[in-house]
């Protein structure tokens, strides 16, 4: 029967490894270390098993399966074909064409409620009463909320020059139609409703 601890060379010839990887092994705890220079025999070949093991294990868990990765390419692949096809036939567009339409319906909408206080106010300034004054200013918004509901905007894809917000005065728009901020005071009058 073999002894129950063997020399440093033994152990290492046994596991084909070096002798300052055995030491190393025997730090980290892979092996146990019986006496100076003496290694357990069976608890060697165990621990180092069980090492070889759960690296086994820690390389599969964190390695990517082929087949999983394939099918993933694949519907990506899908994916992108059904894209191109849905923007061929014109029910996908690009997010810059959605972005340059929206910027020329607000500078319209802008434009629009611009003119409001212009067209209207010689309109108001001759009624004579509340009521009179509310419906013609009601039908005066839904006729410019009509007019830009009917309004077919498309814009040119081939325009690489298209405005944006800033350009068009709608990021630092204020209340009243003017640029700049809000006034931070407001005025107060008297409520004629």
């Amino acid at each position: 029967m073999a002894a129950a601890t063997q020399p440093l060379a033994v152990i290492a010839k046994l596991l084909d490894l070096s002798e300052r990887r055995v030491q190393q092994l025997s730090r980290e705890g892979v092996i146990p270390k019986a006496t100076r220079g003496q290694y357990d025999l069976i608890g060697s070949v165990r621990g180092y098993v069980r090492y070889l093991r759960d690296q086994a294990v820690s390389a599969q868990a964190g390695a990517p399966d082929y087949a999983v990765e394939r099918a993933r390419f694949i519907r990506a692949r899908a994916d992108l074909a059904e894209m191109e096809a849905n923007q061929r036939r014109g029910s996908l567009i690009a997010a810059d064409d959605a972005e340059a339409a929206w910027i020329a319906v607000l500078a319209l909408l802008r434009t629009r409620l611009l003119s409001l206080p212009d067209r209207l106010a010689p309109l108001v300034h001759g009624q004579d009463n509340l009521p009179g004054t509310r419906d013609l200013l009601r039908a005066t918004l839904r006729e410019a909320l009509e007019d830009l509901a009917n309004n077919d905007v498309q814009p040119d894809p081939d325009d690489k020059t298209a405005a944006n917000a800033d350009d068009l005065g709608l990021a630092n728009l204020a209340p009243d139609g003017e640029e700049g901020a809000p006034d931070p005071a407001p005025t107060t009058g008297t409520d004629d409703q």
